[in-house]
């Protein structure tokens, strides 16, 4: 059984990498217990495949240093660390608790900036690319004028 969010909304939600739900079965089976842990970890499932650049920021402890400091969690304990697993994210050293009061908001704002910043990335590329391509196109006129403008007579 699985908990679900609301999708994204917009142009590019569609497309863009976001978590679906919580994959209830991959949670410790002490929840609610006496022996429940401290902290553990907590899979949620991706809309899609995660890209490699995705990943790399994803699982950039940097990214889970940020959103620790965004939601002021304690630094006492383990840390919080995010892994990418197939479609699957496996938010590590959390809890219940923690996703339900700022965590999962915080994890979900990170995925959309991550897209937008793809996106803008994305875009440079296509403009660099088109530059290079109209200089190309310039360049091969210019020969092919030079080329025509001379006369073997």
């Amino acid at each position: 059984m699985t908990t679900t969010a609301s999708p994204p909304t917009g142009p590019a939600a569609a497309s863009d990498l976001h978590l679906l739900s919580i994959l209830e079965t991959g949670l410790p089976l002490q929840l609610g217990t006496p022996d429940e842990p401290a902290a553990y970890t907590v899979p949620a499932v991706f809309s899609r495949q995660v890209s490699q650049s995705e990943r790399a920021r994803i699982e950039d402890p940097a990214t889970a240093r940020g959103l620790c400091a965004q939601i002021g969690a304690p630094t006492d304990g383990p840390a919080l660390r995010l892994v990418v697993a197939d479609r699957r994210l496996l938010i590590e050293n959390t809890t219940l608790a923690q996703l339900r009061d700022g965590l999962a908001a915080a994890l979900a704002a990170m995925l959309r900036d991550l897209a937008g910043d793809l996106r803008t990335r994305a875009s440079e590329r296509a403009v660099a690319a088109e530059a290079l391509a109209v200089d190309e196109r310039q360049r091969a006129a210019a020969t092919h004028a030079a080329v025509e403008s001379i006369r073997f007579e």
